[in-house]
C-alpha cells in the first residue's frame, strides 16, 4: 500500500576523538651494494605537528580557537569538554598553544592590517580589557579597526591590544593613513592632532543621547528629545531608500536629500530654549560634531554610523564577561590576533572551524607558503571553508 513520512526530527552525533598515525617509510637498494654497506633512505614526512611532541593536531587547535574566540567558551570549560571526550587537557598548555599560534600567524594579521589601511574610509573604536600583568589592571584596551560595509576592497576587522587609551595609539595603528575614520566622540580622535585624517561622526551616538532621555519619559508624552529622535530617524530612513552606483553618486544624493533633514534637525535644536541636564548635554554633543557629520556630503564611503565596528566588538565583550581577564600581555596580543582572524573570516562568510583547520594544516607543512594562501577571500580558502 506504500508509506509516507509522518514527521522529521534532528538527531545529534556526539563528537568523538580518533587517532591518526603518521608513518615514515625506510628504503634500501637491493642492487647498489650486493656485498653489504647498504645505503638507507628515509622518506620525507608529509606533515608534522605544529608543536613537536604534542597531540595538538590542526583540528584540535581549531576547536580550541573557535570555541574561545568564536563561541566565548573559556579554556577551563573546554578542558571539561575534552576530558569528557577522553582527552586530558591542561588550560596552561592550551594558553601557551594559543600564544605560540598567534606568533606564527602574525604575518597574516599584519597583511590584513596593511590591506585594511588601503581603504579610503575605515571604522575605529575601542573597548576596555583587563590584563593582570599590567600595573593599571582596569585601564587596558582593545582598539578595533574595520572596513566599511560598502565600497571596501575587502571585509576586514583588526583588533590591537594597548595598555592604555592614549591618543598616541591612533598614530601607532594607522601610521601615515590619510583617509577618513568613522568614530565616536572620544576626544583622542582629534583633527588638530591628526590633520591629515578626516574624522566622521556617528549619527547613532548623537541620537543615543536623546534616546536615553526618552526612555525615562512617560509613554505618549511629547518632548524636545523625542522630536529630535524623530528628526534623526528621518535621516536614516531617507538614506535607506537611496539608489546609487558609486560613492560619488551617494555623496551627491546626500547633499540633495539628506542635507535638508540634517539642517532641519539642527534648526530645531536652536529653538530649544535654555536646555538643562541631559538635554543640554545631548544638544551640545550634537552641535559639537556637526561639521564632522557633514563630511558625508563630500565622502560617499563615509557611513552614517559606527555600528559596523561595534558589531565586531560585541563578541569580545561577551568573551570578556566569560573569561574576565588575560593573565599576560602576550595572551592579550594573541587574543587581538585571533579576534581579528575570527571576525574577518566571519565577515567573509567562512565556516571558522574549517578556516582554522585549513590554515593550521598549512602551518604543519613547514613550507614557505605565501601569505595570500591564508587570506579569507583566497579562492582556494573560499572553496574549502565556505559555510
Amino acid at each position: 500500500m506504500g508509506k509516507k513520512c509522518v514527521y522529521r526530527e534532528v538527531g545529534l552525533k556526539q563528537p568523538e576523538l580518533f587517532c591518526r598515525n603518521h608513518y615514515q617509510q625506510t628504503y634500501k637498494c637491493n642492487h647498489c651494494h650486493p656485498k653489504g654497506g647498504d645505503k638507507i633512505i628515509v622518506s620525507k614526512v608529509p606533515t608534522s605537528p605544529i608543536f613537536p611532541h604534542s597531540y595538538f593536531s590542526s583540528s584540535v587547535l581549531a576547536k580550541i580557537i573557535v570555541d574561545k574566540y568564536g563561541m566565548a567558551v573559556p579554556l577551563n570549560r573546554q578542558k571539561m569538554f575534552f576530558k569528557h571526550l577522553g582527552l586530558p587537557m591542561d588550560t596552561n598548555k592550551m594558553s601557551r598553544a594559543i600564544i605560540k599560534l598567534s606568533e606564527q600567524l602574525e604575518f597574516v594579521y599584519n597583511e590584513l592590517t596593511k590591506i585594511l589601511l588601503k581603504n579610503p574610509v575605515i571604522h575605529m573604536d575601542e573597548t576596555p580589557f583587563q590584563v593582570l600583568e599590567e600595573k593599571n589592571r582596569s585601564k587596558s584596551y582593545f582598539w578595533v579597526m574595520r572596513s566599511t560595509e560598502e565600497f571596501s576592497n575587502q571585509q576586514i576587522a583588526v583588533f590591537s591590544y594597548s595598555s592604555n587609551r592614549k591618543q598616541e595609539n591612533i598614530s601607532e595603528l594607522v601610521g601615515d593613513y590619510t583617509g577618513a575614520i568613522m568614530c565616536d566622540g572620544y576626544n583622542a580622535y582629534s583633527s588638530e592632532m591628526y590633520p591629515q585624517i578626516t574624522f566622521g561622526s556617528c549619527l547613532v551616538h548623537i541620537r543615543r543621547h536623546f534616546t536615553d532621555i526618552t526612555k525615562s519619559l512617560q509613554q505618549g508624552k511629547e518632548s524636545s528629545a523625542l522630536k529630535a529622535v524623530k528628526l534623526l530617524m528621518r535621516i536614516f530612513e531617507k538614506e535607506k531608500n537611496f539608489e546609487y552606483q558609486s560613492a560619488t553618486e551617494k555623496a551627491q544624493k546626500r547633499k540633495l536629500y539628506l542635507k535638508e533633514c540634517i539642517d532641519k534637525f539642527y534648526n530645531f535644536l536652536e529653538t530649544i530654549i535654555n536646555p538643562s541636564g541631559k538635554l543640554k548635554r545631548a544638544v551640545e554633543h550634537a552641535q559639537k560634531f556637526r561639521s564632522r557629520l557633514e563630511q558625508i556630503y563630500e565622502i560617499g564611503e563615509l557611513p552614517l554610523s559606527n555600528n559596523a565596528a561595534e558589531q565586531v566588538i560585541r563578541l569580545s565583550t561577551l568573551i570578556r564577561k566569560n573569561s574576565l581577564f588575560a593573565k599576560s600581555t602576550a595572551g592579550a596580543r594573541a587574543s587581538a590576533i585571533f579576534y581579528s582572524l575570527v571576525q574577518t573570516a566571519k565577515l567573509n562568510k567562512l565556516d571558522i572551524f574549517k578556516y582554522f583547520n585549513y590554515i593550521f594544516s598549512l602551518l604543519e607543512k613547514r613550507e614557505n607558503v605565501k601569505v595570500e594562501a591564508y587570506l579569507p577571500w583566497n579562492p582556494e580558502v573560499k572553496k574549502i571553508c565556505a559555510k
